[in-house]
This record gives structure tokens, C-alpha cells and sequence, in this order.
């Protein structure tokens, strides 16, 4: 059974829970996602047609939450691997409050791509690298509801524009 850090307000842990539970009762956690870049292009995520939350969307790079015990670094480096089958180097971008109803502190990082991508199959269906002035693509696509946020903090003025036209996805 999986086990996540519920935080307060502030950020600080103050237990741990199940995933179900997180959800069931919408406690706040933490949540990273990582950017990874290549030729002035980042790469975004096809979520697997077989994932329960939000299949066939596109997200961030890599992603997910933080386990019980887990450093936000430690969970984006785990989360990278996972999914990309990448490793290397992590620059923090930004920590912020996504709260749609449900209270998540966000941890974006960025990496810079170094060899070849390899998805996991449970997770990921491909993908696709963009550039800043060809975010606008994005408004035609399905995407998770914490793309956007993390994409205006990478990349501040083609998201921030592109973004006024958006329409988020259903959230959980």
C-alpha cells in the first residue's frame, strides 16, 4: 500500500495516509513534476490509455506524488526514471499551491535530456517536444489540469498567452 505525506498549509508534514484516502477526503499533499528539455523544445507526456486518472492526457514530463518519508528531489529524480528511464541532474524551477478544491504544493523541476527515452508501457504512450512559441498546440489536446501552471512557470510569456484560450480538464 502506498503511503503519501499529508502537509499543512504551510507545507510542513504532519502525517501520512493511503492514496485513497488522500483523495477520498482531498487532504493536501505534495505533488512533483519535472520538465525535461532538449533543443529548446520540452518534452510533454501521453499518460497511458490504461491509467485510471486522466488517460491520453498530456502532462509534464515526469511526475507524481511524493511517498511518506520522501524528499520532493528524491520523488522527481524516482518519478524520472520511472516513467523517461532518464537520470541526471534536477534545477528546481518553482514550489507553489495548486488548489482546485484540493490543496497540492507543487515541486517543478527541469532537466536536460541525456540519451535516449524509454517509457514505461503502465505509464506513458509517447509523448511530443515543444518549443515556447508552439504551446498554443496544446488547446486542441487533452491535458491534466497542472500542465499549464508548471508550463507558465517554465516558460512565463508564450504559456501565459496560450493559456487564455484554455479550458481545463475535468480534476479529480
Amino acid at each position: 500500500m502506498e503511503l503519501i505525506d499529508v502537509i499543512d498549509t504551510q507545507g510542513q508534514v504532519v502525517g501520512s495516509a493511503p492514496r485513497d484516502q488522500i483523495y477520498g477526503q482531498k487532504l493536501p499533499h505534495r505533488i512533483v513534476h519535472v520538465m525535461v528539455e532538449h533543443d529548446g523544445k520540452v518534452f510533454l507526456q501521453r499518460r497511458s490509455r490504461h491509467m485510471t486518472f486522466m488517460p491520453g492526457h498530456l502532462c509534464t514530463s515526469a511526475g507524481g506524488h511524493v511517498s511518506a518519508g520522501e524528499a520532493p528531489l528524491e520523488a522527481a529524480q524516482r518519478e524520472l526514471l520511472e516513467e523517461l528511464g532518464l537520470e541526471g541532474p534536477l534545477v528546481p524551477v518553482a514550489e507553489f499551491v495548486f488548489d482546485d478544491g484540493h490543496h497540492r504544493r507543487i515541486f517543478l523541476y527541469r532537466a536536460r535530456m541525456e540519451g535516449p527515452l524509454r517509457f514505461s508501457e503502465r505509464e506513458v504512450d509517447g509523448g511530443m517536444f515543444l518549443a515556447p512559441e508552439e504551446l498554443g498546440r496544446l488547446l486542441d489536446e487533452p491535458c491534466h489540469p497542472q500542465l499549464w501552471p508548471c508550463l507558465e512557470r517554465l516558460f512565463p510569456g508564450p504559456s501565459a498567452d496560450a493559456r487564455t484560450r484554455w479550458k481545463p480538464s475535468s480534476t479529480r
